[in-house]
């Protein structure tokens, strides 16, 4: 008999109550048209529709209607469909769930891998030229120490070589957030503006830097070795 072995619808053991869902399914029906159909006393009415009550509700007008899972019901009753598919179909879309989840987790760990990789690449070849280019000026200002009087291109080159090293600070710290390094950029700025300063001035010689720009100079060899020492830890 459709539905024995199913608690779900258990309701529909009786060929009376399977009726009612029959007819359900077709349109909505009152009560009183039910009597007329099934042929049945009132009571045995009554009794059968609160057996169906989580299968059968009623509507606006009060009609007797099929609900969703009155509906589930009245498919399995046909055998358009078999009570555990609604349960298997959610077993199965959760699988798929749980697997879509997984590739996501996947896929999000290789991105950040390779992001990470990336910046990492990034901050050791920001590391190299920066060195490099901190020897170069370290080059400069050693010649500058042994006659000051020399060519404006050499201020120029010295100047332009500072603000790349500037720059490369800034960048590796936009990257890993090392307050140093910005300290570090904070103070080559301001070796930028007097540089400009001494170049706008002309030619410079010995005379032409006040004991203020000559020391400065000298605090900028120093903080040049101080950041050359510590590119390596930054």
């Amino acid at each position: 008999m459709a539905g024995q072995g199913d608690t779900r619808y258990k309701a529909l053991d009786h060929p009376i109550r399977r009726e009612i869902i029959q007819f359900l399914a077709s349109e909505p029906q009152t009560y009183s048209r039910l009597l007329e159909k099934l042929g049945i006393e009132s009571g045995h009415l009554t009794y059968h529709l609160r057996t169906l009550e989580e299968l059968v509700e009623k509507d606006i007008e009060g009609k007797y209607q099929l609900n969703r899972e009155g509906e589930q019901a009245y498919r399995f009753l046909t055998g358009e469909t078999k009570p555990t598919e609604t349960s298997q179909s959610l077993y199965i879309y959760g699988i798929l769930l749980a697997v879509a989840f997984l590739l996501v987790v996947i896929l999000g760990s290789a991105l950040l891998g390779a992001y990470t990789e990336n910046n990492e690449q990034h901050i050791t070849e920001l590391r190299e030229d920066t060195s490099i280019l901190t020897l170069e000026v370290l080059d400069i200002v050693y010649e500058i120490f042994q006659d000051w009087e020399i060519p404006r291109e050499h201020w120029t080159e010295l100047l332009l070589k500072i603000i790349q090293i500037r720059s490369n600070l800034e960048k590796k710290y936009d990257l890993t957030g090392e307050e140093s390094i910005n300290e570090y950029a904070d103070h080559l700025r301001t070796y930028e503006s007097l540089l400009s300063d001494v170049i706008i001035v002309g030619d410079p010689g010995y005379l032409s830097l006040t004991i203020e720009k000559r020391y400065l100079i000298r605090e900028l060899h120093s903080i040049l070795l101080e950041i050359d020492e510590k590119l390596t830890v930054l």
